[in-house]
């Protein structure tokens, strides 16, 4: 029974200091997102198809796919696009690298929340200059 107890206080004490651990690491220099409506805007999205031979190759989907085009999403956002090396065999015992480039889609979302929230800001600022024009034209 004192075994018992002695385990459990001890499994209590290491998952107590892992959360201690996990509550250590804060972010720092932290900024609101500014111009997140500009950024957003100068996204194309669009749908395509990876070339079927080196969708073979480098094993991609062959399928439709939503997305952008890497160049013009680096231009408009370029901290959400990476370059990734994919190999793909060129013979026995060799391989060959083709660069893909990725957009982190999970990336975009506080900038698809912060231009929502500078749309809204703008929608309001309209709905106040309507109000004021229709309050001008009772008079």
């Amino acid at each position: 029974m004192k075994r018992a107890i002695s385990l459990s206080f001890a499994v209590f004490l290491i998952s107590a200091s892992l959360k201690i651990r996990a509550q250590e690491v804060a972010q720092t220099n932290v900024k609101p997102v500014e111009k997140a409506l500009e950024m957003v805007s100068r996204l194309q999205p669009v749908t395509f198809n990876y070339d079927k031979a080196w969708a073979e190759k480098l094993k991609l989907p062959s399928t439709s796919q939503y997305g952008f085009v890497g160049v013009d999403a680096k231009a408009a956002v370029p901290s959400v696009v990476t370059v990734q090396a994919k190999h793909y065999p060129a013979a026995k015992n060799a391989f060959n690298s083709a660069n893909i480039t990725k957009v982190d889609s999970e990336s975009l979302i506080p900038l698809l929340v912060g231009s929502i929230k500078e749309q809204q800001q703008q929608i309001e600022e309209l709905k106040r200059e309507i109000d004021s024009l229709k309050a001008q034209n009772a008079k």
